[in-house]
This record gives C-alpha cells, structure tokens and sequence, in this order.
C-alpha cells in the first residue's frame, strides 16, 4: 500500500462507515434489527458530519478503498482521538502515519485544541503502542463510556 489518503467524511461515506466498521456487529449484538440500526447509525453520522463539535476523516487507499476512519472530538482546548482500521491493515505501521496526519489536519482546523486525549483499553495493545509511538503521554486510568480505560494525552502547542 503506497498512498494514504485522510479525507473529510461526507454523508456520502455513511454507507461505507456502516458496512465496514457496524454491520458485523450489529447484526451480532442488535436487539433492534439491522434496519432500524441502519437508520440510528445514518442519523448519528450525518449529526457528526455536519457538526461542529466533531472532525470525521475517511482513510483511503489512492484507489478510493475505504481504509478506516480517524474522529476528532473537540471539547475547546480539548481533543479526543479515535482511530478505527479494517483488520487487513492492521500491524503494517499505518496507525502512526494516520494518526500524525490526522493531527496535522485538527491544527489547520483548529487554533484553539492545546491536547489531545486517547481512552484506550487496557487489553488494546496495537493501541497503546499506536499511540505512545505518535507521543501520547500515560496520564491515568479513567473512566470513559461507561468502562476503565488507560487516558494517554498529547500537548500540541507550547
């Protein structure tokens, strides 16, 4: 794979985001019916795509395949990441790549984000290395989504 290509998600990618990234585990864990997940999952992304309290990237290889997805939730001087990969690219040393690219793009986008936090599981290993190759700093284990989870953060600016 020789070119990454990190992009603004448009209502357009919802589609893919849901069949690559929800639809296995809908269809395993849902209650509800894929139907009505479909509808809760294209509700939910077209609220992120339009807002302004979010920055959703598609990654793509140079022929247009979806790759991933990078998000950026911003809180003031405050970002989180989250990072998601199709299994088939995982552990090639792209993460980095992503995730650095990523963060280029929030400071164009952002002057007023200071630090970036990560929650990663304690069991996610691939992202713990992930994000203490991109600088991510261990701060504490905290609370986030209901589970505990390892807060690394990284300092942007000053």
């Amino acid at each position: 794979m020789s070119l990454i290509i990190l992009r603004k998600a448009t209502e357009s990618d919802i589609a893919d985001i849901y069949k690559y990234l929800h639809r296995d585990f809908i269809k395993k864990y849902s209650q509800n019916g894929e139907k009505a997940e479909w509808e809760s999952h294209r509700r939910w992304y077209k609220f992120l795509i339009n807002s302004d309290s979010y920055l959703l990237y598609i990654i793509e290889d140079e022929n247009g395949r979806f790759l991933g997805q990078l998000k950026f939730e911003l809180e003031g001087e405050t970002s989180i990441v989250s990072i998601y990969l199709l299994k088939e690219i995982r552990g090639k040393g792209l993460g980095k790549i992503i995730v650095d690219m990523g963060i280029e793009e929030l400071l164009h986008e952002s002057d007023e984000v200071d630090v970036v936090l990560a929650y990663i599981l304690e069991e996610n290993d691939a992202s713990l290395n992930l994000f203490k190759s991109c600088g991510f700093t261990y701060e504490r284990e905290e609370e986030y989504g209901g589970l505990d989870h390892h807060l690394y953060i990284k300092r942007l600016r000053g």
